[in-house]
């Protein structure tokens, strides 16, 4: 007998009309499409002042304050996916209640929030859950199996190269809150860490490093746009927003292999007709090099949107394939359910949760904010000696 699907309940979908919308809609787009099509998991209520009216698909489902999901007895697991600054807030009465709780990255707005969530889930014996997908990518996978399995030998340095898509000098009006630090969701803690969570699951961990921020835009027009990217020719709806966030990220680090490892993330598209992503390992007997016309490589998008070459000495230089969908050679319950790509790493953190298997929760969440937190810190450092702005 099979057992009884995962009951959750879901904090995040948006409420408004398309045109009056701002956000990602990260709920809807990745989320939504895994909890819909998985027999693992069922959506048993939904936030009501979230969701009201939305659609007539979820009338089956109970339409709760999200401060009583907490006490609602058919539900077993709390997903939250509103803005970062909310997530403590909203998901707080289903931590004293103890439930299994999956928020998005950032945890928090900033590392002191994220800290006391955390100990105060494990006060109350929550099981944790952070959308840190970057290791269950398809392409990095792909890549850490070339890596393990010596076929570049010893590993001596790696680079990434890489625009933000975001952070140029206009904004989309869906995430406006960009130009806000104190929100905590941004092309820092965004965009920079989900790109680093990805080299990390491969080369291995930091045990020094060193960075450097820039402002380069400290005011910029927020403009319509039908995503969360903007172009140069949008309707400017706010002319010369403030911005404190910087958009030129620049960090070095050796880890704990002794592997060196640099990357520049700037604000902006790339060049035309170059990638908006390359990473590159260096070792003994060859290089991988990824390159990626997508900002986010954790997405695990398929080739030819990112490509994987191999240089091996006496080889020569190949392509690197695989089936997309699959993981690690095989076709596993997310490849059978065919969702959209930006949805599969969601999907395998939900299907490594049901199974008992490792995911990325709370304290491995603060362990990224402390890096976020210290680049911030050094930032301000350097801001105030007028050697940043």
């Amino acid at each position: 007998m099979s057992p009884s699907p995962i009951r959750v309940g879901l904090i995040g979908l948006p409420g408004t009309p398309a045109d009056k919308y701002e956000g990602t809609n990260w709920a809807a787009s990745a989320h939504l499409q895994y909890l819909i099509k998985s027999p693992h998991y069922e959506i048993v209520a939904l936030s009501i002042e979230q969701f009201r009216g939305i659609s007539s698909s979820f009338e089956s489902q109970a339409w709760l304050k999200f401060e009583y999901l907490a006490a609602y007895p058919d539900v077993d697991m709390v997903i939250c996916s509103t803005r970062v600054d909310l997530h403590f807030s909203t998901v707080k009465p289903s931590i004293l209640a103890g439930k299994t709780i999956f928020v998005e990255w950032p945890l928090e707005s900033n590392l002191s929030l994220a800290r006391e969530m955390s100990l105060l889930a494990t006060k109350h014996g929550c099981k944790t859950i952070v959308g840190l997908q970057g290791s269950f990518a398809e392409p990095i996978r792909e890549i850490k199996g070339l890596v393990d399995g010596g076929r570049i030998g010893k590993v001596l340095g790696s680079t990434m190269f890489a625009a933000l898509g975001n952070s140029g000098r206009t904004e989309s009006k869906n995430v406006r809150y960009f130009l806000e630090r104190g929100v905590g969701g941004n092309t820092l803690s965004i965009h920079f860490w989900h790109a680093l969570e990805c080299v990390v699951s491969v080369i291995g961990e930091f045990k020094t490093w060193n960075s450097f921020l820039i402002n380069q835009h400290p005011t910029k027009d927020i403009v319509e746009s039908s995503n969360y990217m903007s172009t140069t020719d949008s309707t400017v709806v706010q002319a010369s927003a403030p911005n404190n966030v910087p958009d030129q990220h620049l960090f070095q680090g050796i880890t704990t292999s002794n592997i060196p490892f640099s990357m520049h993330r700037r604000g902006g598209a790339p060049f035309p007709g170059t990638p908006a992503v390359e990473w590159r390992i260096q070792g003994e007997k060859g290089e991988i090099r990824l390159t990626s016309s997508d900002y986010f490589i954790h997405m695990g998008h398929p080739e030819p949107c990112i490509k994987i070459e191999l240089f091996v000495e006496g080889e020569g230089v190949s392509d690197v394939h695989w089936v997309d969908g699959e993981i690690d050679g095989v076709r596993d319950e997310v490849t059978e359910l065919r969702l959209p790509v930006i949805a599969r790493g969601i999907a395998r953190l939900y299907e490594a949760n049901r199974k008992g298997e490792w995911v990325p929760d709370w304290q491995w969440a603060v362990k990224r904010h402390e890096v976020v937190e210290e680049m911030w810190k050094r930032y301000d450092e350097d801001s105030e000696k007028g050697l940043a702005v």
